[in-house]
């Protein structure tokens, strides 16, 4: 089966099997984020970016949190690039920095003259400040054009991410009569991200991206003990809450020219 062809499958598998959320409403954000790509070697190079995260639900408006990356890419040939990285997340609310390294596999296909589809798999291994997960596996799949389009130049993307949660803290299980019947990591499918972004030049070294993504959790009924969002009888509260987002975004890449990048867009963190 074809890498494109997976990624349909498994788009149309979470629409038909994700449940609407029981509890959980939706919050909105403001990603501002900078980063700057600077050449190494023949078909490597390093990026590093910065994101500051703004909760517009509260009153008065509050950082949620602010995130640092550093990458190094490698390309590979025209359709395969590889990247490895590490990246730290602050916390202010909860007074904490997580961290994590991961490493990323990227395959760029041609569908016709006009578009293209990437689809990639990152891995991602995180230290105990981060108690969701232990280990997290996101696939993404990104349709676009080949070229830009002659209209402000701009570059339009759609992008779909699955992640996929491995360990970290235990979850409380209880059946319906308020028993608990197991304490658990609650590995599997919990999160999706869809993308609207629009990418635009405005110069050779500079590139802007305004972009519009929806976040949204969910438990795949394939298990009763793999749930996220559940409550807790004994105390009325939900242990790991759905955290369900309207993200809008702005994102403003400095490329030096050598490195081919791309510029940050932060769909698969």
């Amino acid at each position: 089966m074809k890498i494109g062809s997976l990624a349909c499958v498994l788009v149309l598998v979470f629409l038909h099997t994700a449940p609407t959320p029981s509890f959980g409403q939706y919050e909105t954000r403001l990603w501002n984020s900078y980063s700057i790509g600077l050449p190494v070697a023949k078909d490597l190079g390093l990026r590093g970016a910065y994101m500051k995260s703004l909760d517009l639900s509260d009153s008065p408006v509050s950082t949620s949190f602010n995130w640092y990356t550093l990458r190094l890419n490698y390309k590979y040939s025209k359709d395969w690039s590889f990247e490895v990285g590490s990246a730290w997340m602050n916390l202010p609310q909860e007074n904490k920095t997580t961290w994590r390294i991961m490493a990323e596999g990227t395959h760029r296909m041609n569908l016709d003259r006009r578009l293209v589809l990437r689809n990639s798999i990152q891995l991602e291994s995180h230290n105990r400040q981060e108690n969701r997960f232990d280990y997290r596996v996101i696939y993404s799949s990104r349709l676009g054009f080949r070229k830009r389009l002659d209209f402000l130049k701009v570059a339009p993307s759609l992008t779909y991410a699955l992640f996929y949660n491995i360990g970290g803290a235990p979850i409380r299980y209880f059946n319906e009569q308020n028993e608990e019947i197991a304490r658990k990591a609650s590995n599997g499918l919990h999160r999706g991200r869809i993308m609207a972004n629009f990418n635009f030049k405005i110069s050779d070294p500079i590139r802007l991206s305004i972009y519009y993504m929806n976040q949204h959790e969910f438990n795949l009924v394939l298990s009763q003990t793999n749930k996220i969002n559940v409550l807790n009888p004994n105390t009325g509260r939900i242990q790991r809450p759905f955290t369900n987002q309207h993200i809008i975004g702005v994102s403003l890449s400095y490329q030096l020219k050598g490195n081919g990048g791309e510029g940050f867009l932060p769909i698969n963190f």
